[in-house]
């Protein structure tokens, strides 16, 4: 009796005994493959490939062996590694046959290994096992490609036209890759067409605004050419190519240049009479700033007051006291290093060698400034007119003046809202826009931003762009009227107020707009966000699908304009591999390796990386980079990305999207992006009651 329940017994404890060992094994596993996205994300993505290579061979669990396979073939392909990566997808398609990612990755893997009619069935083969329209698009993406290598542009431009009319996610790479196969075809008035598509769609797409100032230089469409290589000189104003081809084309434009700009001028004040002026803190905004922060030398400006108003020298007093509606313009004479003050009528009314105050007589009077003349070689800096409010400073400099408008902060409230907010109207979100504008205004000016105590914010982004009174309308006007004073803290402490344009479905405080649950990140995932259609549900996507690229984006990037930048400073020769290195928690880009024939650079910081990748128009730090090769060399960078903006604080278009589909109240948007803050301040009922 005794040995028939003992025997049980034993056989168990055996048994346990022999697992042991397996489940610790699988325990050192997942520590390993923890990790190796620790190193990862610290910026070696060589080790860290390392460990998954490791996790995907020894792990008895397939769906951790699977997972580090797709992490493992992601590194892989950021470095270019095509044909190390094969075996690895070779593995993973005999543990996941169904998986789609598996000969999808290997198809992308072939295409740069010019094995084109391998690549080919690759991406045939992913879309079968797949009934999601979106990655399905995205195998006929890779398709094409392989297509253009085996039968040449035309079978490229059927796959690429099904995608350009069905699958609005790649609406701006698809376009941009038909115009680049009509031109090779020699019909470059319709390559023309799909290149304007493609911006259309994705304005910050810089390879697309290339492409689009070569074609109409060479369809000899020489004002709009001039226009857009000037634009370029504006974004990267040390490429010899845009220089020179603006200093060309100018050639053929009558009539002033200045005038035929992206910067808009204006005739004639918006405002009428004065703007509230509240009783918030006093700003110094330096205008006309570069995106250091850095108000640009003025030679020349223009201005009508709304209000009559006196010129004020520093040292003088009362220089000259004019009338409203009247245009005066203030110089910088080089001759005699004066700074002469002319009437409407273009006579010398004084001249002086001293900073001048322009002060309206009525508080809250508004002046328009127009036309400002900058020093030659200034770029990057948008000239438009714009409508300011209080005191105007023009302060003395070396060869020109600075313009420092002294104001307080309500009147800059309503403008920089509405400005944001664009076309939208909803007074929601203009009132959850203004109570962080006000705040992040507040907290800007007291933070030390900028070297000079002359002024403590700036009108460029190193701040917050502010394009002027002008932008104002009656429903951000009220939003503004409605929150006044409301100011959000954290604790007993003002809030920074960080906001962005759209977070692609998380923020970095942990704000969730997709629905679904927040992951660790890891490269197949930032990878897989990039190549898988947004949610439906998803706060910031726009109604019409083919303007999702705030929320989801693809970039074609050719190499040479990326050598160009790099070897400014760093001399790599021609370009072979883009690598990530560090990222932030969240999986954004902090520093990136840039491999060449000559050499090898590593790149420090988001700005950084913006610049020398897209000339400082990437939308985000959130993205994966493939190099799709030709021969030794990548014929393009593919940039697959999430968001735009930092993805700190308060998401634009997700408070648009939570007012508009929702419903929500301006304090269920705040306590939705801004966490553990209070709205402090104000008039508001709820406020007081401590919501």
């Amino acid at each position: 009796m005794k040995s028939t329940i003992i025997t049980p017994l034993i056989l168990c404890v055996c048994a346990l005994t022999a697992a042991a060992p397996a489940l610790n094994a699988q325990e050192n596993i997942s520590k390993i493959y923890s990790d190796a996205m620790a190193q990862w994300l610290d910026g070696r993505p060589e080790d860290a490939a390392g460990a998954l290579k490791y996790v995907a061979y020894r792990s008895s669990d397939p769906a951790i062996a699977v997972a580090a396979l797709k992490d493992l073939v992601v590194l892989l392909a950021e470095g270019g590694k095509n044909s190390e990566a094969l075996p690895y997808l070779v593995k993973g398609e005999i543990l996941s046959p169904e998986d789609f990612y598996m000969p999808f990755e290997k198809g992308w893997n072939l295409l740069s290994l010019e094995k084109y009619q391998d690549a080919r069935a690759a991406f045939q083969k992913a879309q079968t096992l797949t009934a999601d329209q979106g990655l399905s698009s995205q195998a006929g993406f890779g398709m094409a490609l392989a297509e253009a290598k085996l039968s040449g542009p035309a079978q490229a431009l059927e796959h690429l036209r099904s995608i350009y009319t069905r699958y609005p996610y790649l609406f701006s790479p698809a376009a941009q890759m038909i115009s680049f196969y009509l031109e090779k075809t020699k019909k470059r008035p319709q390559a023309l067409n799909f290149i304007k598509e493609s911006l259309s769609s994705d304005p910050r797409n810089i390879q697309a605004e290339i492409d689009l100032a070569r074609l109409y230089d060479k369809t000899e469409f020489y004002m709009a050419a001039w226009q857009t290589y000037y634009t370029l000189y504006d974004l990267d104003p040390e490429e010899k190519v845009f220089a020179d081809k603006t200093t060309k084309l100018v050639k053929h434009i009558k009539g002033k240049t200045e005038n035929l700009l992206y910067w808009a001028r204006m005739g004639w004040p918006v405002h009428t009479g004065p703007v509230e002026q509240g009783s918030g803190p006093k700003l110094k905004l330096g205008l006309y700033a570069d995106k250091t922060g850095v108000p640009a030398l003025v030679k020349s400006f223009t201005f009508i007051s709304n209000s009559d108003f006196d010129i004020m020298d520093a040292r003088l007093g009362l220089l000259v006291a004019g009338k409203r509606n009247m245009q005066w313009t203030i110089a910088y004479n080089e001759i005699n290093r004066l700074y002469d003050i002319r009437d409407s009528q273009g006579s010398a009314a004084r001249t002086t060698a001293n900073s001048v105050r322009i002060v309206t007589k009525i508080p809250g009077g508004v002046l328009l400034l127009k036309s400002p003349e900058l020093l030659p070689g200034v770029h990057g800096i948008n000239r438009s007119d714009k409508e300011v409010a209080g005191e105007l400073l023009v302060l003395a400099r070396e060869k020109g003046f600075w313009l420092i408008n002294e104001t307080p902060v309500e009147p800059l409230v309503s403008a920089t809202s509405a400005s944001l907010a664009n076309r939208f109207k909803l007074p929601e979100l203009l009132k959850a826009m203004a109570v962080t504008i006000r705040t992040r205004l507040t907290y800007l000016a007291a933070s030390a931003r900028h070297d000079s105590r002359e002024y403590n914010i700036c009108d460029s982004a190193h701040c917050m762009a502010f394009p002027g009174l002008q932008a104002e309308n009656e429903v951000s006007a009220e939003a503004a009227r409605a929150t006044r004073g409301e100011i959000l803290h954290l604790n007993d402490s003002m809030a920074p107020a960080n906001f962005h344009r759209a977070c692609g479905g998380l923020t970095r405080s942990g704000a969730n707009d997709n629905g679904k649950p927040a992951a660790r990140p890891t490269p197949f995932g930032i990878y897989a966000r990039g190549v898988e259609g947004p949610p439906d549900a998803l706060l910031c996507l726009a109604d019409d699908k083919t303007e999702s690229s705030d929320v989801i984006w693809t970039l074609m990037l050719r190499p040479e304009w990326i050598e160009s930048r790099l070897n400014r400073s760093y001399k790599i020769g021609y370009l072979t591999a883009l690598v990530p290195l560090a990222r932030e928690t969240d999986g954004r880009i902090k520093s990136l390796r840039a491999e060449g024939t000559a050499g090898t650079a590593v790149i420090d910081g988001a700005a950084a990386v913006s610049d020398v990748l897209t000339a400082g128009t990437l939308r985000s730090t959130l993205f994966s980079i493939r190099p799709i090769y030709s021969g030794k060399l990548p014929e393009f960078f593919m940039l697959r990305g999430i968001g735009t903006g930092n993805g700190e604080g308060l998401c634009l278009l997700g408070a648009r999207g939570m007012a508009q589909k929702h419903g929500s109240k301006y304090l269920d948007i705040l306590a939705h992006y801004f966490p553990g803050y209070k709205v402090k301040g104000g008039q508001n009922p709820a406020i007081k009651k401590g919501r």
